[in-house]
């Protein structure tokens, strides 16, 4: 033991990085990395191989007091070894006993500890929730499934909220605090992954929602350059309107006079707010929101990142229009896997509408206010005005909302708050990328419906909500048998995933089950139907889509 340990410090001071050795029981394995010691624990999951798990493994140091709203810094060493056997704590956030600001954690599991077999591919999971609420956390999103298929799997959280995304649009708070964290979170999986049997050269990383806006960010940010080799953005991309704060340092200063500031300086405002308790501060930032803010589906996710300006000796996450850096070709050429459910509007038309006591007439007197923000261009007055009577008679004709029209309203805040952007970022993406561009639907309407069996009310419409697809990723506590439909379609997918991972090919071998999805370019406008069965088809919802190409194109002329 003492030999060892001497050997590792000896390693460490002459720079290296991926030290690692594991010199205990197989049931509490221990490794050893640059910043200290872990122990882990083995885990044998029902009918599946077993795994190790390292949790609550500190990335940054805790984002408090003079650290609030700034840049992550890397976690400081630890001299007692850490039982990394349970996670640390869930970022600050409404409704989460215990949630808390010291929260920058990420969780590995391994199928082999180091020194068994070659390092493995690695895949490394940006969880959703509106940039507002959600975790890296086992709870819903059990790994096993994926790992069973030899991969390493890493889970982080990241800042959220007003804690991860105010800004003043200056260099006081420039914003993305929280992508910086995810930032933060891939350079500790490239320093440290080879530690756990994973390849660093190997990494692909993946979300859904936020998570899958996230993925596509980091491949348009020169901050996250080099750290991954491939990405699978689910339901989300930086092109979507939602994705990008309209009025930052405005809303940060609405929060500020909430909490009685009464100044104008941005670093007077900052000094103030980080004197604010995390509660307090959570609390109010909920609830001061811009009026044109009040009206819209989602109004409770309205801290998102932004982009920032440009600040002499800062490096920034983003500084120029994510849709601009689309068009221009300026994001990574990675492989990129990206797509939608085919009933994204369920879950937005369930909160937005009926979870806010909303009723259909409502929507429809206020159908322009609450549509007009979700324009990915020309959301000011006049131009928006414009087009909003284009939208509405394109999807409903002369009707109004009512329950007979609920299945357009469903299809139109499918397109407008989430596919249109996803297709138009692959559009764009493939015609100017060298790596290929996937494109899939997820129309599986079956027993693991994660969204669907968390909110009944909306189980009655057809089609697959917002986030169902995770219900065949990740174990959440819903059990089927191994013969039923729902755990072939499972099967597929963690293989279609899981594929891409190793290969960059989400299809290497072709066969009667797995058809050869192929890559999206303007001559085959290819995308994989995730349903009962995969197939292979082309142009997604291409009626729709033209009329969102052609809406746009005659404002950008």
């Amino acid at each position: 033991m003492k030999g060892t340990t001497a050997v590792l410090w000896t390693l460490f001071v002459l720079g290296t990085s991926q030290v690692a050795e594991v010199f205990s029981d197989d049931e509490y394995p221990v490794i050893t990395l640059p910043q200290g010691t872990l122990k882990g624990r083995k885990v044998t999951p029902d009918n599946l191989s077993p795994y190790y798990s390292f949790l609550g493994i500190p990335y940054g140091k805790p984002p408090v007091g003079k650290l609030r709203f700034k840049a992550p810094v890397p976690a400081e060493p630890w001299n007692d070894t850490l039982e990394a056997l349970q996670e640390g704590n869930v970022c600050k956030q409404p409704g989460v006993s215990g949630s808390d600001e010291d929260c920058l954690f990420l969780n590995v599991y391994t199928p082999e500890l180091p020194g068994s077999g070659s390092l493995k591919p690695v895949l490394v999971w940006i969880h959703g929730g509106g940039f507002s609420v959600g975790s890296g956390n086992y709870e819903r999103q059990g790994p096993q499934f994926l790992i069973n298929k030899g991969i390493v799997y890493v889970s982080i959280n990241y800042r959220l909220g007003i804690f991860g995304f105010l800004s003043t649009e200056d260099e006081v708070a420039p914003g993305n605090a929280g992508m910086k964290d995810q930032v933060l979170a891939l350079r500790w999986v490239q320093q440290n992954i080879a530690a756990f049997g994973g390849d660093p050269n190997q990494v692909t990383i993946f979300g859904q929602s936020a998570g899958g806006t996230s993925i596509h960010y980091h491949m348009l940010s020169p901050m996250s350059k080099g750290l991954f080799r491939g990405a699978i953005g689910q339901s989300g991309s930086a092109s979507c309107a939602l994705a990008v704060a309209d009025k930052p340092r405005n809303n940060a200063f609405l929060v500020g006079k909430a909490l009685g500031f009464t100044g104008e300086s941005s670093q007077d405002l900052v000094d103030f707010l980080r004197n604010v308790s995390s509660d307090q501060l959570l609390m109010t930032s909920a609830v001061a929101i811009n009026e044109e803010d009040r009206l819209r589906l989602l109004n409770h996710y309205h801290e998102v990142p932004t982009v920032e300006p440009v600040v002499e000796g800062e490096t920034a996450f983003i500084t120029e229009d994510p849709v601009a850096l689309v068009d221009e070709g300026k994001f990574h050429n990675v492989p990129y896997v990206t797509g939608v459910t085919s009933g994204e509007g369920i879950y937005l038309v369930s909160v937005g509408v009926f979870q806010h006591n909303r009723t259909l007439q409502e929507v429809d007197e206020d159908f322009s206010e609450t549509f007009k923000p979700e324009l990915r261009i020309c959301r000011e007055a006049t131009c928006g005005d414009e087009m909003i009577p284009k939208i509405r008679s394109f999807y409903f004709g002369d009707k109004p909302l009512s329950n007979d029209t609920l299945g357009d309203l469903i299809d139109m805040t499918t397109d407008i708050m989430f596919a249109e952007g996803v297709v138009y970022a692959v559009k764009k993406m493939s015609s100017l990328s060298s790596a290929p561009v996937y494109l899939y639907q997820f129309s599986y309407d079956g027993g693991l419906a994660r969204t669907k069996l968390s909110n009944p009310d909306i189980i009655k419409f057809p089609g697959a909500a917002h986030g169902d697809d995770l219900g065949y990723l990740f174990e959440f506590g819903v059990q089927v048998s191994d013969d039923s439909l729902d755990a072939k379609v499972r099967s597929r997918m963690v293989t279609l995933w899981t594929n891409f991972v190793k290969t960059g090919n989400p299809t290497p071998e072709v066969t009667e089950e797995f058809p050869a999805w192929l890559p999206y370019t303007s001559d085959a406008t290819n995308y994989l139907e995730i349903g009962s069965q995969l197939e292979v088809k082309k142009d997604l919802h291409k009626r729709r889509m033209d009329f969102w190409d052609n809406l746009y194109s005659l404002k950008q002329t």
